[in-house]
């Protein structure tokens, strides 16, 4: 059925259009009333990641090594050693915390698709409270460490334990294969945590597919309807057209001959 043909329906049915509109009005309406918007809390901090004499503050000291260093870290600081450092800090159970990429720069190329066996781990962490994700930027060597929570306060503390459990982590393995002070990756927190509230658009979503979801359905009714019809009058007329054809016929008409009745027809 062509657009112009389907405007024409409706605007010939406009009673049961209107109809349509205004249910679907009604049933945006009460899905709007009988769902919530949900608010959470979301929390960045920033690491660098540098050497003991500062390779930004110093021009004779390449900073490149340091960028890729921060790809790697990135990487690590996803492991649930780390995950467990974090947890400690934050005197939460790291039951409750999980981390996950994006990543960029040297790590973009080991983000690939998960396979099957690692995303059954994945689903099992969906129930985690707390999502960690950390992304290396390209051209300098900072770590952005994204946190998700359930309230403001709760991303706000657990963005403030990453650079202390991941300073934990990163001097026990330094301590345990001492490293000389002059040879071990410093990190730096760049300013304190932000942290700010989230508020989703699930009610507006709903409410929007509440509305088309009837429209659609309610409009399409009309159209099938309306089609029905249709064919029930072109099989009527073929049924009559047929009846005249084997009237004729019995009165000894030559096929193709129409009666007086149908010519006038």
């Amino acid at each position: 059925m062509e657009l112009a043909q389907i405007l024409r329906t409706l605007r010939g049915r406009w009673p049961a259009t209107l109809a349509v509109v205004v249910i679907a009005a009604a049933a945006a309406v009460g899905a709007r009333m009988s769902t919530h918007n949900t608010t959470s809390g979301a929390a960045t901090v920033q690491l660098l990641v540098d050497s003991p004499s500062s390779a930004l503050a110093n021009l004779s000291e390449n900073p490149a090594p340091l960028i890729a260093r921060a790809g790697v870290f990135a990487q690590v600081m996803t492991s649930q050693a780390v995950i467990q450092s974090i947890a400690k800090v934050a005197h939460v159970p790291e039951g409750q915390i999980t981390a996950q990429g994006p990543y960029s720069g040297s790590a973009e190329p080991l983000d690939t698709i998960t396979p099957a066996e690692a995303r059954s781990n994945q689903i099992v962490a969906e129930k985690a409270i707390y999502r960690l994700s950390f992304l290396a930027q390209q051209n300098e060597p900072v770590i952005t460490t994204t946190v998700q929570a359930p309230s403001t306060d709760a991303a706000a503390r657990i963005a403030a334990a990453v650079y202390a459990g991941v300073q934990s982590y990163i001097a026990g393995i330094q301590r345990e294969g001492k490293t000389p002070e002059r040879d071990r990756v410093t990190l730096r927190q760049l300013g304190p945590a932000q942290a700010g509230a989230v508020t989703s658009g699930h009610r507006s979503t709903v409410t929007v597919a509440a509305f088309l979801g009837v429209l659609i359905a309610g409009l399409l009714a009309i159209l099938g309807f309306e089609s029905l019809r249709s064919r029930d009058r072109e099989l009527d007329r073929l049924g009559a057209d047929l009846d005249a054809h084997l009237e004729s016929v019995a009165q000894g008409n030559p096929p193709g001959h129409l009666a007086a009745g149908e010519r006038r027809r």
